[in-house]
């Protein structure tokens, strides 16, 4: 029997890859544009570094619909969750519609269509692959103005829904926070987590640093678990369903961690939480392409190898989140986190997003710049088109901030002088 389908697992495994490239600008003067930054690289010096890592990381992106859909034609139950921001997937549908994935070969394979691969998978094999929802420019919420926030989360759903489809959107029940990066403030918490339950979504995924716990729990009771989060402010409260980073599984699953050291891991948690009346879930994530392990190694030697073997740990069970919840947890989990009053991010704190004077000066342009596209919509006289939008949005990408370099804040920069251009209001003083 297929260990997908026992009904008793010691625990239930489910990997996690997150997936991102940040829009970039290219040229000088009058033929500078606004492109993808995997485009970008794809279109570097022939036969440099550069071009040569974007046809791996083109695959990377591939990579999930094209093992999943290689593994059911091999009679397997194939398990794994996804996020991809919105501005990569509007990425990878131009790559796919514009000839250019046709004509990449990588390790002798024609990249092709990733979108309608993507398309047939979902159609196909939805049992087999969740995605979260996600912010549709990759902004990092505790940095972003909160009056962007449900446009983020709802750009992102147009995007996907154009692409995929409405059915294949209301498959997406959970999100991912860029970065994982959650506040600690609980009126702006709660209004967070209002807001998402608002765009329809049922679960979040934090990391175990911005969580506060009873201190007698182990690790295992805190990552492995399905939680309420309750945040609480002002006489009024809110909850979601919680699903806890693996925090040490995701660092092994970037680092390549193999088959029989992955399970081994999650046999312990298992063995850790054997009292528990449910299986406890566990949900290494990382990035799906950044480093050589992703690029070239965790797809043949890690992933594949859990289904094909799958016979060897029948005590294992494999289903998405959602799935999970369905199966054990039926909303109503017997456990309670909160938030730290720091909040927290998959790398610790806010720091990477927030500290130093190239990232605030970003950060204040941008607020200026949401200040007036706020301004405009209320307006009576005046409105924002979703050219107009999307501009502020991007303006939001996290990459802007988080390197804490010149390039990347000239790129903000460069960004907002487009956006204010569009917009047709001077935001600097």
């Amino acid at each position: 029997m297929s260990s997908n389908n026992n009904a008793n697992p010691l625990a239930v495994f489910v990997p996690w890859l997150h997936m991102h490239q940040p829009p970039i600008w290219v040229g000088q003067g009058s033929d500078a544009r606004l492109i993808g930054n995997l485009e970008k690289m794809l279109n570097g010096e022939p036969n440099s570094e550069e071009s040569w890592n974007a046809q791996w990381f083109a695959q990377a992106y591939k990579n999930p619909a094209r093992y999943v859909k290689n593994l059911k034609s091999e009679g397997l139950n194939p398990r794994i969750m996804v996020d991809y921001s919105g501005v990569l997937l509007e990425e990878l549908a131009k790559l796919s519609s514009n000839g250019q994935f046709d004509r990449l070969h990588v390790d002798g394979e024609t990249m092709g269509d990733v979108i309608s691969l993507w398309r047939e998978v979902l159609s196909e094999h939805s049992e087999a692959v969740e995605f979260a929802g996600t912010a549709y420019s990759h902004c990092y919420f505790p940095a972003t103005p909160e009056r962007d926030h449900e446009a983020q989360i709802l750009e992102w759903r147009r995007v996907f829904a154009d692409l995929f489809g409405t059915e294949a959107l209301s498959n997406v029940r959970g999100f991912w926070l860029p970065e994982m990066g959650m506040t600690g403030e609980p009126s702006e918490a709660l209004r967070l987590i209002r807001l998402l339950k608002k765009c329809g979504y049922e679960w979040i995924i934090l990391p175990h640093a911005a969580l506060e716990y009873p201190s007698d729990w182990s690790t295992p009771e805190v990552e492995n678990r399905v939680h309420w989060l309750v945040v609480e402010s002002g006489g009024e409260t809110e909850r979601i369903l919680c699903v806890v980073r693996d925090t040490d599984m995701g660092i092994r699953q970037q680092s390549g961690q193999n088959t029989d050291g992955c399970i081994q891991d999650i046999r312990y948690r298992g063995n850790t939480l054997k009292q528990s009346e449910i299986p406890p879930l566990v949900v290494p994530t990382s990035d799906g392409e950044n480093g050589n392990v992703m690029m070239f190694e965790y797809f043949k030697n890690s992933f594949a190898p859990l289904f094909r073997q799958s016979n060897n740990w029948s005590d294992i069970a494999f289903l998405t989140v959602s799935q999970y919840i369905d199966r054990y947890v039926a909303h109503n989990p017997a456990t309670e986190v909160r938030l730290k009053s720091t909040g927290g991010s998959w790398i610790g704190g806010h720091q990477s997003w927030n500290e130093g004077d190239l990232r605030q000066g970003v950060l204040k342009a941008v607020e200026r710049l949401s200040q007036v596209c706020a301004a405009r919509r209320d307006s009576t006289n005046s409105s924002l088109s979703p050219e107009q939008e999307r501009a502020l949005l991007l303006c939001e990408t996290s990459c802007f901030v988080y390197w804490g370099s010149d390039f990347w804040a000239s790129q903000a920069n460069q960004c907002l002088a487009w956006a204010e251009g569009l917009i047709a209001e001077t935001v600097y003083q």
